[in-house]
């Protein structure tokens, strides 16, 4: 098994903390996985993604042309990569930021997170990546719910520990959206 995500948003989104976090949830499961963040000069504001691969076995190139899923965070990153998802694959995005046309027939699994809402109902507007962290790992199925948990503890820094609970509290809002709709 290799899965091959592209996440992309605007820099402040969490775009590279949740790449970063799909990596550790990996490697606690024992996964070879890879991050490569990309990024503009100005961070906030600017464009920001990440490519992480998770998988089996080694991992031969960290450089992803077509993903097999697409993490989109708002539609200018969904504009310019939703059309390089694989057929079959599966694309991810803020549903309360932007719609998006089922223009793929069968071929691509379309899922519609309101990540930014959910956020914002426990007044935290800054952690809709948390969101889509508990709604990634109910869709994909490529990792287990536990070691997100666990990985939150592990890659928050010290000054935001605080923000952990509220942290584990939205991956879990997301990953109950879909954890038993898998399809």
């Amino acid at each position: 098994m290799e899965s091959r995500i592209i996440i992309a948003g605007s820099g402040g989104q969490g775009v590279l903390f949740l790449g970063k976090l799909i990596c550790y949830s990996g490697m606690f499961e024992g996964k070879e996985v890879i991050w490569f963040p990309s990024y503009g000069a100005e961070m906030r504001g600017g464009t920001a993604n990440c490519t992480v691969i998770v998988s089996d076995e080694m991992i031969g190139s960290p450089v992803i042309r077509n993903p097999d899923i697409l993490v989109a965070m708002n539609k200018a990153s969904y504009d310019r990569f939703s059309e390089r998802l694989l057929e079959g694959g599966t694309l991810i995005y803020d549903s309360s930021l932007f719609t998006v046309e089922n223009k793929y027939g069968n071929g691509i699994n379309v899922k519609g997170v309101p990540a930014a809402e959910i956020s914002a109902s426990v007044k935290n507007t800054k952690s809709a990546n948390m969101v889509m962290m508990g709604a990634f790992v109910g869709i994909s199925s490529i990792l287990e719910i536990n070691s997100a948990l666990q990985a939150i503890d592990e890659i928050t820094p010290e000054h935001r520990k605080k923000a952990a609970a509220v942290n584990k509290d939205l991956i879990m809002k997301g990953y109950k959206l879909f954890e038993d709709k898998k399809s």
